[in-house]
């Protein structure tokens, strides 16, 4: 693995900062220790801790002076339930200073010798952490190599809350980017911290169709760094009218190529990396991809997609940002009914099958082919057939609602509300917010939370491994190569 970070559950980080800082708050000079328990999420390039439980001492367990030792029998209580759960140990500190934390001599011996040793048990490397008085994390891996524990640094810390999107970056393997004169606006708008931390997120779009383009147009306007583009389809002449990208000369292109070209031209960071995965996110590769990112995008309109990113946001611990469109034709009337909405996916909020972006049952009939049978289609009564007509101003709606979601929850104070669903009624030109719960036994808030490679998405042929592009990817081009065919040579 290149990258290394650590990603907490937001309730988890509260609770751990409470007791690391509870006498720095105070004003008293006194640090303090706990240990944790975290699952591993693997990307391609990444490894991350998921933090999701802390083991706070008992009496007894810590001697207070100034500095803070543990006892073994508290060293051996957090190995034993560490152990039990399959997990791997965590042990964090509080240090008297501001920011991203080095380390001592003793911190190094604390973690490289007494620690690391019988935290092998846990059979997964031992995971450092540091928070400094105003709460920020830094993090390192302990990792044995041949015969020598190799410390490996995170390039960031994480938290997902409720609210907002935390972030602390190790300047040392992540330098903030310089400010630069065409992002002045952005700069004065939430300020360089922000910008600085939004820039160096890697940020990914799962679907670059009409929706998805514009909304990675708005990641390569407002600065970032990092950009994954996954889709498998290629441009088609039917998808002109709405594709912001798109031209004629580009049919039978794929989409990632048509959308990376453009970005690398409109991009306002002072280097941009587009990485392009023309492949479904059911494509190990791709869904790999996409665990490398710290944030997603969802513009899809299949419910295997949407069922793979709800697994992403919940056990990997990786926000969505989702949206869709629905167009309803009115029965023997010449009107339609078009609604829209974008809402943030996380543990905090609502699970995109419990919001009704689709259904197990959705999943089940794309798997077996038959969302692709004209036959099957048409048999479905109205309303369970495919809704996702659509139109450039609808797109360019949706999008900036998606766009809205992510900037703020990444901008947001401690006192703005939680981001809420949006939906737009075309009708009426009315928006309802709003921010329901899971149902009670929604199997993502009840067994998938923080699970990381622990777990795998729902169904067994979710995931697969192959590299040749699908059928469905070879009739698209197919099309697109029939299509610039008959404008070439026409009819008499």
């Amino acid at each position: 693995m290149n990258i290394y970070e650590a990603v907490f559950l937001g309730e988890t980080n509260e609770e751990i900062c409470a007791h690391l800082l509870q006498h720095f708050n105070k004003g008293e000079y006194q640090e303090d220790l706990c240990f944790a328990l975290w699952r591993p999420s693997t990307g391609q390039n990444r490894y991350s801790a998921l933090i999701y439980k802390a083991i706070l001492p008992h009496e007894g367990e810590r001697n207070l002076h100034g500095n803070v030792e543990f006892n073994p029998n508290y060293l051996s209580r957090a190995i034993n339930l560490a152990c039990r759960e399959g997990a791997g140990l965590a042990f964090m500190h509080s240090h008297p200073s501001d920011g991203w934390q080095a380390m001592s001599q003793p911190d190094v011996v604390a973690e490289k010798e007494a620690i690391f040793y019988p935290a092998q048990a846990t059979q997964l490397p031992l995971l450092g952490l540091t928070v400094g008085t105003d709460g920020y994390w830094s993090a390192r891996f302990w990792i044995r190599e041949g015969r020598k524990n190799q410390i490996h640094w995170c390039q960031k810390v994480r938290v997902v809350g409720e609210k907002k999107y935390q972030l602390y970056h190790n300047d040392a393997l992540a330098p903030a980017p310089k400010r630069r004169n065409i992002l002045r606006r952005t700069y004065d708008t939430w300020g360089a911290e922000k910008q600085n931390d939004i820039a160096r997120l890697k940020i990914g779009v799962v679907g670059l169709g009409s929706v998805g383009c514009i909304v990675a147009e708005a990641l390569a306007r407002g600065g970032i760094q990092e950009i994954v583009l996954i889709d498998p389809d290629r441009v088609e002449e039917h998808n002109l009218d709405r594709l912001l990208y798109g031209t004629q000369s580009e049919i039978g292109q794929y989409k990632v190529d048509v959308a990376e070209r453009r970005l690398r031209l409109n991009s306002t960071a002072e280097r941009v990396a587009v990485q392009k995965i023309p492949l479904s996110l059911r494509d190990e590769r791709a869904y790999l991809a996409a665990l490398d990112c710290d944030l997603l995008l969802s513009c899809v309109d299949r419910p295997v997609a949407r069922d793979v990113l709800n697994f992403i946001a919940f056990a990997h611990l990786i926000p969505v940002i989702d949206g869709g469109i629905a167009i309803e034709h009115a029965e023997n009337l010449d009107s339609f009914f078009a609604h829209w909405r974008a809402h943030l996916v996380t543990p905090y909020h609502q699970c995109m099958r419990c919001n009704g972006q689709y259904t197990t049952s959705d999943v089940s009939v794309e798997l077996d082919g038959s969302l692709d049978n004209p036959a099957y289609v048409s048999s479905l009564p109205p309303e369970e057939r495919g809704r996702n007509q659509n139109v450039f101003p609808f797109s360019l709606h949706v999008a900036a609602m998606e766009a809205g979601a992510m900037f703020r929850y990444l901008v947001a104070p401690d006192w703005w509300p939680p981001v809420q669903q949006q939906d737009y009624d075309f009708l009426r030109g009315t928006t309802t917010i709003q921010n329901d719960k899971c149902r009670p036994h929604c199997v993502f808030q009840n067994e998938r939370i923080a699970r990381g490679d622990a777990i795998n998405p729902n169904l067994k042929s979710l995931i697969i491994r192959t590299g040749e592009p699908d059928r469905d990817e070879r009739k698209s081009w197919l099309r697109g190569l029939l299509s610039k065919f008959t404008r070439a040579f026409g009819k008499e």
